[in-house]
């Protein structure tokens, strides 16, 4: 029976009556259909999980071995199947009462909620404890698609289909709803901050606030100001009086609060952050009263917070507040049949922000790629792609194309210029791309996006013979920056 033709029609709703007894099961249909209502009699409980859902708003149990056989139904059927269940009459046998009381459990009655009828009811409290029924069934089926569409939309995003990322998937969906804080952790370089976004957009249907602090820059001076707010100095153009800046917590109110890199985050920050969600309050400037913290928390963190707990870097109150759930992102390491979809996105995501047609992915390319040791994870194979679309204006992503940036210390590990000065980090960076443009100076800067004479005199400064002269056609190297 189609349930599309079923709800079109003039039916008040759709209920499966269950009896063995098919004299009883006959009485309660006819007395249904003269409600309104269109009826389907069966013998045993009938929750098919094809389709995903019983085509009945209903579920009327008028016998105990029908209620008996409901239990064994639930536990086979999917959650998106069950339905509403009435008992027919009121169950006052003690036996009854006691199957009954041992299919309650915490999920059975969260999806399948009964009520019971009385032959004693009247019609018309027959036909509204009906009528309630059918309208609870549909809103919850309506809510149920609604979800899962949102859930599938936001989840789209996260490229691929390893096992591995529908794991991932999988586990975003069941602690999208739990509304506790969530730790997302995962190597440098993959894409935790999507996966925080995905978890906020499929938390909300409409628009909510999504503000992000960066906890590597967070100081003792700073945290409260950013988190909590501050009065600024400079007087508003309507009012003497000074100008009031929200904190964080106070913009992110009603949505999510994304603490990134919250690993990074000194002992002295961490224990203003424990400070104020460990209470889940905190003073308000503005208002001199107390104000609770009215967010969903979202940490990302590229180390373990256990580890760092066991070596006395990360606070073990703060922790336990950060990750009520946990979620891990897989290594692209451990996805590399992803890699052909992931190069593919990337191409054309780098393509139409430069501006430039995008370059086909060839076999060999592809093969390279996977090889590849990815220490830099997705951000790496994006930099990549970057650079070489950049420099190489060829029409195909090859080996060829590849081979000279692959693998690379400028694109893989970032980490490496952390400690170094500007001068130190720029000189680094140049000397890289002229050796990997094979010393070619046009092609080294159109690539930096510079002069070339400012090119050249950068190189003569750092040692390199002038262009033209002698050694100049030589094979150079990276050198270490001073």
């Amino acid at each position: 029976m189609n349930k599309n033709l079923i709800h079109n029609s003039s039916s008040r709703g759709v209920i499966q009556v269950v009896s063995q007894d098919r004299i009883r099961r006959l009485e309660v249909c006819t007395q249904f259909s003269n409600l309104g209502y269109t009826v389907i009699p069966l013998a045993e409980v009938d929750l098919s999980q094809t389709p995903p859902r019983s085509v009945a708003d209903v579920c009327v149990l008028l016998d105990q071995k029908s209620i008996s056989e409901l239990t064994f139904s639930v536990d086979l059927a999917k959650k998106q199947s069950l339905i509403p269940v009435l008992y027919y009459p009121a169950l006052t046998n003690d036996a009854q009462k006691e199957i009954l009381k041992s299919s309650q459990t915490t999920s059975h009655e969260s999806v399948a909620p009964f009520a019971e009828l009385s032959p004693q009811d009247s019609v018309d409290s027959i036909r509204r404890l009906l009528d309630s029924a059918v309208k609870y069934a549909r809103l919850s089926q309506e809510c149920a698609d609604l979800i899962s569409e949102l859930n599938e939309r936001s989840s789209r995003r996260l490229i691929g289909y390893s096992q591995v990322v529908q794991t991932l998937r999988d586990r975003i969906a069941d602690i999208v709803h739990l509304k506790k804080s969530v730790l997302v952790q995962g190597p440098s370089g993959s894409e935790l901050s999507l996966v925080a976004e995905i978890i906020h957009d499929s938390t909300f249907i409409d628009s909510h606030p999504f503000i992000k602090v960066n906890c590597s820059i967070l100081t003792t001076e700073n945290v409260e100001r950013e988190l909590i707010g501050f009065y600024s100095h400079e007087e508003s153009c309507y009012s003497n009086e000074p100008v009031w800046n929200p904190g964080c917590i106070e913009q992110a109110e009603g949505g999510t609060l994304i603490l990134d890199q919250v690993n990074l985050a000194s002992l002295p920050v961490q224990a203003v952050l424990l400070k104020i969600f460990e209470k889940g309050t905190y003073l308000s400037p503005e208002e001199k009263q107390q104000k609770n913290v009215n967010c969903r928390i979202i940490s990302t963190s590229h180390i373990s917070l256990k580890d760092l707990v066991s070596q006395n870097q990360f606070k073990r109150k703060l922790a336990a507040i950060l990750a009520v759930s946990t979620i891990s992102v897989p290594r692209l390491n451990d996805r590399k049949e992803d890699l052909a979809l992931l190069t593919e996105h990337i191409i054309n995501e780098v393509a139409k922000a430069e501006g430039t047609v995008p370059k086909l992915l060839t076999l060999d390319g592809l093969e390279m790629l996977k090889k590849h040791d990815w220490t830099g994870d997705i951000q790496e194979l994006r930099n990549l792609i970057r650079h070489v679309n950049l420099v190489d204006s060829g029409p195909r992503l090859d080996a060829a194309s590849l081979l000279p940036w692959i693998g690379t210390e400028m694109i893989s590990n970032t980490d490496s210029l952390v400690g170094m000065t500007l001068r130190e980090m720029e000189q680094k960076l140049i000397e890289s791309t002229f050796a990997r443009c094979g010393g070619n100076r046009e092609n080294t800067a159109q690539m930096l996006d510079i002069g070339l004479r400012t090119l050249s005199g950068k190189l003569r400064s750092y040692g390199y013979p002038p262009r033209g002269g002698p050694d100049s056609k030589r094979k150079f190297t990276v050198k270490r920056a001073a």
